[in-house]
């Protein structure tokens, strides 16, 4: 790349907002807080504090940016605040009480009163058996605005095999009702998001797509006008929950649900191809939350039946789970029982020691009471802490209740919080049949380095690996991802283990008709046809258990079918529904690499600034000495019992634990 290029990547939390910044020889990293108010604020601060950390002016450090990837959580927060459009929905006459069966009224993001059915069919094949029926529609639409619809959304049966009416339907609404009158992209179909069998899943997907897209695509056409008024001239890329980004035209506001912590565990494959291992876990530990990945045996865990707000969506997802366990995450006694999580101080008012008005106890006021994060060093210096406040706190909501000293009941603390995550952990690597000892654990976020020893330890791991950019690893891990789309098409084959042959031209026609479209689109994103990637595979069912197998995008025979019967070890009567054939197309960007560099002796004490009292099991209060993380050397090594600080975080190593510099200038922590 040239001389001048930057790469840079941002990635939304529920706290703060990080920024990841490669360029040539180099990468630097940024850390803002989270506006909650507006996303697009913080991506901006993130923007204006990366080019003030590289000495040069906004305009002048975007003018040279080549790539902005941006993974957000507004349509997660959308969700949880419930603060998405009220939605009109238009469905199959017949069908609108179904929708209803199991959910409430919140579940599903609309009401029973705004959905109103209309005449029509389509037959299980695709045929259209009743055109919809213009006058029946626009009353219909009418009827949904008069109740306070503010988006139009409209989903009929079986239209994943022939959208013909669902088209002619929003034809007839965008017809009797100009721009003017409805706004923009006011009318949507279920079409534009799913072509997966089950009616009510796909209108479900549909449904949590309208309710997140009004105030995604606002704020990231913003996002993106905003950098482009200052000088930067290419697409702004967005992270997607499926892997990969996509440019803001092109993105479908689902598709970036949860792409934050994606992005991390994408980073977290990176490193465990890095370092050829079979299977890792990730664990991004911030302010809100923690969320865990697992990737087995060198396969992503991929969800292909999600559920978002309750609702099972036709939008594969890489696999997160999320448990309320974070720096912010506040402790209380009742009963005599300590429990920390799953509530959170947030960034605003934040953990006591804060000292912006909030008053509970929470897991990083345990860590400035032990003595692990300096109150003077916190994000480098840039936030000065208060230890009186989290003292304070811990005192008089934990401590005087267990009858314990502040500093016992900080331990607690910490030690309730671990124990919460070791058994998430657990759990996961149980439903996967993995032996802990066999896992590595890729640990990263502002409070994960502080505590992943003592969750890893309690899991039965026994081998971490940190970044340098730990605090911001969801960013670096946007960092190393390509433009990426999925194209899906309903086929509605089903072949059995001693029969597996299909119409193999109908095949071979659907995925033509894909990668038309794919090498259309990738050109709109600036890619030639031949630097496109393009993978074949097919969604196939047997009874509720679901898979997507890759094949090859011409099939010869019923041999090239073999893999699907073998992903559901299937006897030969057994039935496999092959109900839907992706085509996923990827073209490259530029992404982040890690070069290895010369090793240097063990002795770490250069980067040793000195040495302070911790509190730590079993020993108590101890002098404990504190290293400089930026100083360190790859081959330097640090005996627990010690604290590593770095400008984003402070690593707790406790005895029996060895923290290493590897090559690549990773930190590898063991025990």
């Amino acid at each position: 790349m040239a001389e001048e290029n930057y790469y840079v990547s941002v990635d939304t939390g529920g706290t703060f907002t990080d920024g990841y910044v490669s360029y040539p020889g180099g990468s630097t990293t940024v850390k803002v807080p989270t506006t909650d108010h507006d996303l697009t604020v913080c991506f901006r601060n993130c923007i204006d504090k990366a080019a003030d950390k590289l000495e040069k002016p906004t305009e002048e450090f975007l003018v040279d940016t080549d790539v902005i990837r941006f993974s957000t959580t507004i349509g997660t927060n959308t969700i949880i605040e419930r603060t998405g459009p009220k939605i009109g929905l238009i469905v199959t006459g017949g069908k609108e009480a179904d929708l209803f069966r199991a959910e409430d009224d919140s579940g599903l993001l609309t009401s029973e009163d705004l959905v109103v059915g209309v005449e029509e069919r389509t037959s299980a094949n695709g045929e259209v058996i009743e055109p919809v029926d213009a006058d029946e529609v626009q009353s219909a639409a009418k009827t949904l605005m008069n109740r306070g619809a503010k988006l139009l959304l409209i989903s009929f049966a079986n239209s994943y095999h022939d959208e013909t009416n669902e088209e002619r339907a929003r034809t007839v609404i965008e017809t009797e009702y100009p721009p003017h009158y409805l706004g923009p992209n006011q009318v949507l179909t279920a079409n534009e998001v799913s072509s997966r069998p089950g009616y009510r899943t796909r209108t479900y997907t549909a449904l949590v797509n309208a309710y997140v897209h009004r105030p995604m695509a606002r704020s990231l056409y913003k996002a993106e006008d905003d950098a482009r008024n200052s000088g930067y001239s290419n697409p702004l890329l967005i992270g997607q929950s499926t892997g990969g980004v996509a440019g803001v035209s092109k993105t479908v506001a689902l598709h970036t649900y949860n792409s934050g912590p994606v992005a991390g565990v994408l980073g977290a494959d990176a490193f465990r191809e890095l370092y050829d291992l079979d299977s890792v876990m990730s664990a991004d530990m911030g302010g809100t939350s923690i969320d865990l990945g697992t990737i087995v045996d060198g396969e992503l865990d991929r969800n292909l039946l999600p559920e978002v707000a309750g609702l099972p969506v036709h939008v594969p997802m890489i696999d997160v789970h999320t448990a309320g366990a974070g720096g912010g995450s506040i402790a209380s006694v009742r009963d005599g029982e300590l429990s920390v999580g799953p509530e959170s101080a947030g960034a605003e008012p934040g953990p006591a020691c804060y000292d912006l008005g909030g008053f509970d106890p929470t897991t990083t006021d345990a860590d400035v009471a032990l003595g692990y994060i300096d109150p003077d060093y916190f994000l480098g210096g840039d936030q000065q802490l208060n230890a009186e406040r989290a003292e304070e706190a811990i005192e008089r909501q934990v401590a005087d209740a267990l009858d314990v000293s502040v500093a016992e009941a900080a331990l607690q603390i910490r030690e309730r919080v671990d124990q919460n995550i070791a058994d998430s952990i657990e759990t996961q690597l149980a439903e996967r049949g993995e032996d802990p000892e066999d896992v590595t654990l890729i640990a990263y976020g502002g409070a994960g380095p502080t505590h992943c020893c003592t969750f890893a330890e309690k899991a039965g791991l026994s081998r971490v690996i940190t970044a340098p950019a730990a605090a911001e690893f969801s960013a670096f891990g946007g960092a190393t991802l390509d433009v990426e789309h999925r194209y899906s098409e309903a086929f509605g084959e089903t072949i059995t283990g001693d029969a597996p042959s299909i119409d193999t031209r109908a095949f071979d026609r659907t995925v033509e008709q894909l990668e038309a479209e794919a090498v259309q689109d990738m050109a709109g994103e600036g890619f030639d046809e031949a630097d496109v990637r393009l993978q074949t595979s097919i969604l196939a069912r047997r009874g509720s258990e679901i898979r997507e197998v890759t094949v090859p995008s011409r099939l010869d025979g019923g041999d090239d079918l073999d893999p699907v019967i073998q992903a559901f070890d299937a006897d030969a009567e057994d039935g496999i529904d092959l109900d839907t054939v992706v085509l996923t197309a990827v073209g490259p960007v530029a992404t982040e690499t890690l070069e290895p560099q010369d090793m240097e002796g063990e002795d770490p004490s250069h980067a040793r600034k000195g040495s302070r009292e911790a509190y730590w099991p079993v020993d108590g209060w101890a002098e404990t000495g504190v290293y400089q993380r930026e100083d360190l050397r790859p081959g330097n090594v640090v005996e627990g019992r010690a604290l590593i600080e770095a400008t984003d975080t402070t690593y707790v190593v406790p005895s029996a634990w060895t923290y290493r510099i590897d090559e690549y200038g990773n930190g590898i922590i063991e025990r």
